[in-house]
């Protein structure tokens, strides 16, 4: 498995991102693809000029990689470009070198990190988009079903623990639960698979 940061001008990994992965490489994607280099995981600022387009020709490039694109300034807009592009992960890219390599763990098992605050904003936005939650898949149980109907209302875990009397660390259990049940793998997910077809279970 290999980290792979494509570099464009003065777009450069940042010292946590060399920190993180200190095999990874960082080559412009013409040299990348000339040297027929492999990766996993491709990673790429917004400070990059074109860089969603540059993002889909890298997908193309570099067959079965995903991408994960980092940004100075994280954004609902640049986020949403970002998942359109094809990126499975969308951070900042100053995050700490174990939330960096905690991005790629999550991305390289077909899941996507878009960051606590920009889940829950689009969250809000499923809400809008989809209908309600009527039905909840039988499969969950009477807590479990509390827990999956606030995390599509866009509750964090420390408001949901709130609102139904329980403390977080329980919160994140039975989300685990929930996940595990459901074949999700995070609350973005959960809140399609519910709003989408809550009743097919």
């Amino acid at each position: 498995m290999r980290n792979l940061f494509l570099v464009a001008g003065m777009v450069q990994p940042s010292p946590r991102w060399r920190e993180a992965f200190p095999d990874g490489l960082s080559l412009t994607r013409d040299v990348a693809a000339t040297a027929r280099v492999r990766a996993d995981v491709v990673w790429l600022g917004t400070g990059t000029p074109g860089w969603d387009s540059l993002l889909a020709a890298a997908l193309r490039l570099f067959t079965g990689a995903v991408a994960v694109v980092l940004s100075n300034a994280p954004n609902e807009r640049e986020a949403m470009l970002a998942l359109k592009a094809g990126a499975r992960g969308y951070c900042h890219a100053w995050a700490s070198p174990e939330q960096l390599r905690e991005v790629a763990q999550v991305v390289r098992r077909d899941g996507y990190w878009i960051g606590p605050d920009l889940m829950l904003r689009l969250i809000g936005v499923v809400n809008k988009a989809l209908p309600a939650v009527d039905d909840l898949p039988k499969e969950l149980s009477e807590r479990e079903a509390e827990v999956a109907r606030e995390v599509t209302a866009g509750r964090s875990n420390k408001e949901i623990a709130a609102v139904l009397g329980i403390t977080e660390r329980t919160v994140k259990a039975h989300l685990g639960a929930i996940f595990t049940k459901l074949g999700v793998r995070d609350r973005l997910q959960l809140a399609l698979r519910l709003r989408e077809g809550g009743k097919e279970t």
